[in-house]
């Protein structure tokens, strides 16, 4: 068995604030400039624009892309000039910004993601980037988050799981990144140190997801993290099946009773605020693999069904980058993992199982699982009286249905609370939308035999309907977000910093600035 998530799927190229001598190739960013001609169908193609550093060679390589048309400085388009002397460079690598005036800081994550997909694929080592060519337009104050987001896109696009190869890739690596012609001040290694912070965290919950289920049992799953929490300073605590049992969690219980794998409960505690301040409660859902149960699922795609833990995986990633960053705040993360198979001894259709406070649910879909593991967790880490709590699952693929894979559905007890994610929703470019938990979805799931039933007749508002059901497990006083990553979690091919065959590691950039900004909630009255 792999103990421990090797460093290699981890690690990205080192990225420094350095002087231009540091490499022979050196980047230069260019900005699309549409033609001023009123006909556009007939005027020229766009031009590139340049708006970095001036140098005697400037000019006679601004003509040359000018006359080429081969280069026009489209978003995320890159083009490396061999042997083209560039002062003391040997090669010159050309980056398209796109236009000018929409250059955003996802502009500039994707940028930084087409920079080391070209080093990779042209085998540059190291490579040094006009920094003014990126960010000459953005004032001082926000170059910063501009920069942050470069470093993050440059340091997530490398992602590749290769743990289980015995051979592994023979893929070229690069090994840095250098940036010229920016202030060498604090507020600018504060963004590139949290940039790497943010990536070998996202990147480890990658890694968490792209294990396959006999890689990532529960068991296996709980050493994983505990390995990391004790590498970046948090309490781990795991709850073997005698503690599950012992704290009533029938719900959980009944998820991994088919299984000869044993569910795990985790609880990993960073306390960085004040002493006394209670803390926020993240809680994440971790099938570690989903057949469905005896409400088993088609034979096709059902491989995937190893995705089904990414919610505890943004768990374990957000506490992995609070810790990294020293974030002055109380956090507790709650992962509830079990695996949903269909032995002799299964959850059936029509069971009644109870939560730890003797709320009992109706099982009418074994496949509706994930929500009776968090309801569970929601309630125990109900009683550390969190002053707000989130938790985040791949639930439904309605939400796909209804969002596709570019944004979270997300929905909630507490107005400032959701304020809060979309606040770092925009903030990060990590999309949201929130969905309604309108009352009447609660006759939905009414039982004529339990307090509740885990899944509606009808195929109707699926999102919202499993949102409703966690509802009901969640003190009214308790701030509260269901953030449903079904569609978000994994495979993305929306973004050039997301490897399409891999998790996806989201919310986490989200999680860590909402964390990083966080002012304490009142319980609501």
């Amino acid at each position: 068995m792999h103990s421990a998530v090797e460093e290699s799927v981890l690690s990205s190229p080192k990225i420094e604030l350095a002087s231009k001598e540091k490499t022979d190739t050196l980047a230069l960013g260019f900005f699309s400039k549409k033609s001023e001609k009123k006909d556009k169908k007939k005027g020229p193609p766009p031009t590139p624009d340049f708006h970095g550093t001036s140098s005697p060679d400037l000019a006679a390589l601004q003509g040359r892309l000018q006359d080429s048309h081969h280069f026009t400085g489209r978003k995320n388009d890159t083009c490396l000039l061999r042997y083209y002397p560039y002062g003391s460079y040997a090669n010159v690598l050309l980056i398209g910004l796109g236009g000018l005036t929409k250059f955003k800081t996802e502009t500039a994550r994707q940028a930084g993601a087409a920079l080391f997909l070209a080093q990779r694929r042209e085998k540059l080592s190291g490579v040094t980037v006009d920094g003014p060519s990126l960010f000459a337009q953005i004032d001082g104050k926000d170059l910063p988050r501009y920069l942050q987001a470069f470093c993050e896109g440059y340091g997530l696009a490398g992602y590749e799981y290769t743990e289980l190869k015995q051979e592994k890739h023979a893929r070229f690596k690069p090994s840095a990144l250098y940036i010229s012609g920016l202030e060498k001040n604090p507020a600018n290694t504060k963004a590139i140190q949290t940039a790497a912070a943010l990536c070998e965290s996202i990147n480890f919950a990658r890694s968490l997801g792209d294990r396959p289920g006999n890689y990532a049992t529960p068991d296996m799953l709980s050493k994983l993290v505990s390995d990391m929490a004790k590498n970046v300073g948090i309490k781990c605590t795991v709850f073997n099946k005698v503690r599950i049992l012992k704290e009533k969690m029938g719900l959980l219980m009944g998820v991994g009773k088919g299984s000869a794998e044993e569910p795990r409960f985790i609880v990993l505690e960073y306390k960085g605020g004040k002493k006394g301040d209670p803390p926020i409660a993240l809680v994440g859902k971790g099938i570690t693999f989903d057949t469905g149960g005896i409400s088993i699922k088609p034979a096709l795609k059902m491989e995937e069904m190893k995705y089904d833990m990414m919610g505890s995986a943004t768990v374990a990633g957000t506490l992995m980058a609070v810790a990294k960053l020293k974030l002055p705040v109380n956090v507790t993360g709650y992962i509830a993992a079990a695996e949903n198979m269909p032995g002799g001894n299964a959850q059936k259709p029509g069971d009644i199982a109870t939560s730890i406070t003797g709320k009992t649910v109706e099982v009418i879909n074994t496949d509706a699982e994930g929500r009776l593991a968090l309801a569970d967790a929601i309630e125990y880490a109900q009683k550390d009286k969190p002053q707000a709590m989130l938790d985040y699952a791949t639930l439904t693929g309605a939400v796909i249905v209804a969002l596709g894979t570019t944004a979270t559905g997300i929905m909630g007890n507490n107005r400032d609370l959701i304020e809060r994610v979309e606040a770092a929703s925009e903030a990060t470019d990590e999309m949201v939308w929130e969905l309604p938990l309108f009352e009447e979805f609660e006759e939905y799931l009414r039982s004529s035999f339990a307090d509740i039933k885990n899944a509606s007749d009808l195929r109707e508002a699926g999102s919202s309907i499993g949102g409703t059901f966690l509802k009901f497990f969640v003190d009214k006083k308790i701030p509260w977000v269901h953030c449903d990553i079904a569609g978000s979690g994994m495979q993305r091919r929306d973004k050039n910093y997301m490897p399409r065959n891999y998790a996806a590691g989201a919310m986490i950039r989200l999680n860590t600035h909402m964390l990083a900004n966080w002012e304490r909630m009142k319980p609501a009255n």
